[in-house]
């Protein structure tokens, strides 16, 4: 079965991810890449991803460090 999702933003691509092994999946978005407004938004601080302690991520935030201080360590 062929699922078509309009809007390639956090719900598009979260739906996306769900169903992935189970359709083909088409997704449709007005900008010329999917994803793009989660790669601009908070100015970068939002798209952190990595695997070491959550105190080294904090150290190697260049700008108010303190921001996902709650967040990394409620979500680790």
């Amino acid at each position: 079965m062929n699922v078509a999702i309009v809007g390639a933003g956090a719900a598009g691509l979260m739906a996306a991810s769900f169903i992935k092994d189970e359709y083909e999946i088409h997704i449709f978005d007005h900008n010329e890449k999917i994803g793009k407004k989660l790669f601009i938004t908070g100015k970068g601080r939002c798209n952190i991803t990595n695997s070491c302690e959550v105190q080294d991520l904090i150290e190697n935030i260049n700008t108010n460090k303190y921001f996902c201080y709650s967040p990394f360590y409620d979500f680790t």
